[in-house]
């Protein structure tokens, strides 16, 4: 019975030869897929890296994109938004836009220009000033003007004494001015100006009377010239002798006196204008008949122009406002309204105007910027016109005060 169990047994199990040939077929299929791996693997190795495919580069481009600008501390970020959804952009603020370059002219920097005078007592105006104007309106550059000094000596003096009908000698003093005197009248030539006084005419005696008897005689008004006829013959008086040596503006009546008989006409220049100084002017007092009684004239030889640069305009109005110009008003005011003066000044428009700088033989005329509007006062019925006037060159010295 042993025996025959040990048989089946033997039979049961597979013959041993057969299990090798199985195991070498599982192996040889497990080392041909590893040669086919190694073999793919070999292969995605000598394909492109894969940054630099689209889809990586897509995906880069979602990220900020810093772009420098000029200025190290400023930059421009712009952010991408969705398809079809603009971005934001922020934008650096503008670097501001440099001044012009200060134009100093041909004579380099200017003495102080003489501003006129104010017409009422120190400390007795007390004006608030409103800006009801565009300060971009003002120039920027303005000419300023030498006056070249007239070459006087005692043959030009003598020559004109003579025209004027005043054959007195010539008489020279230690400053340089020339003086002529006769029965006729007297000439006095000193630098930029020429002095001129008739003599008075002759009064014819009369008997003697009282006065209750006979009154004085006045000159009535209509035996005056005209405004033009005056101003005519000043201006050809003034082009006969030769005293003035540039083009004159349309001149003015200033005053009418008829208890003297006399009409007092002025000049300026043409250009520059208007002029505030008495230099280059003339002033002129044309009688009845025409004729000229009395003359001040203060002309140049010539005047050379050379360009400056302006203040800035902000610098300007805050002269206005710090009350560091000269201000005009009507000095009726002063008269009409109690003192100190307090009130408030509205500023509608500015001009510019040209007042003398220097002193002696070396003077300029120089750029001003007047301010003009109306004031109104406390305990005052109605506006008065105002004006401010303030120095405007930049290359110049501050005037006094």
């Amino acid at each position: 019975m042993a025996a025959a169990s040990q048989r089946q047994r033997t039979r049961r199990q597979p013959p041993r030869r057969a299990r090798g040939p199985l195991v070498f077929g599982a192996v040889a299929l497990v080392l041909m897929l590893a040669l086919m791996v190694w073999a793919v693997q070999g292969l995605l190795r000598s394909e492109s890296p894969a940054a630099t495919s689209p889809v990586a580069t897509s995906e880069a481009g979602t990220l900020p994109v810093v772009t420098p600008t000029t200025s190290p501390t400023e930059a421009t970020v712009t952010v991408p938004a969705e398809a079809g959804t603009p971005g934001p952009t922020v934008t650096p603020t503008p670097t501001p836009t440099p001044p012009p370059p200060l134009v100093v002219g041909a004579f380099g920097e200017l003495p102080a220009p003489n501003l006129p005078q104010a017409a009422f007592p120190p400390g007795q105006l007390d004006l608030t000033f409103e800006l009801a104007l565009d300060l971009a309106s003002l120039p920027s550059e303005a000419p300023v003007y030498r006056l070249v000094p007239p070459d006087w000596n005692e043959e030009r003096v003598a020559e004109l004494a003579r025209e004027l009908n005043i054959d007195g000698e010539v008489q020279s003093t230690a400053t340089g001015s020339f003086v002529v005197r006769s029965p006729a009248g007297q000439l006095v030539v000193t630098g930029f100006t020429v002095q001129y006084q008739a003599a008075e005419p002759a009064v014819t005696p009369t008997p003697a009377t009282t006065p209750e008897e006979t009154p004085q005689a006045t000159p009535e008004v209509s035996s005056l010239p005209t405004d033009a006829d005056a101003i005519e013959a000043a201006r050809s008086w003034l082009q006969r002798h030769q005293l003035v040596t540039t083009p004159l503006d349309a001149g003015a009546v200033r005053e009418r006196i008829p208890e003297q008989g006399l009409v007092i006409v002025t000049f300026g220049p043409a250009e520059p204008s208007p002029v505030l100084s008495a230099v280059p002017g003339a002033t002129l007092a044309v009688a009845a008949d025409g004729s000229i009684r009395q003359a001040f004239v203060a002309w140049p030889a010539a005047m050379e122009s050379s360009t400056y640069s302006l203040r800035p305009a902000d610098a300007l109005w805050q002269d206005v406002v710090n009350r560091r110009g000269t201000v005009e008003i009507d000095e009726s005011v002063l008269t009409q309204a109690s003192l100190p003066l307090r009130g408030t000044a509205r500023i509608t428009s500015a001009e510019l105007a040209w007042v003398d700088a220097g002193q002696g033989m070396t003077r300029y005329l120089t750029p001003v910027v007047r301010f003009l509007g109306t004031a109104t006062f406390d305990g005052y019925p109605e506006p008065v016109p105002v004006t401010v006037t303030v120095a405007a060159v930049a290359a110049q010295a501050a005037p006094r005060g």
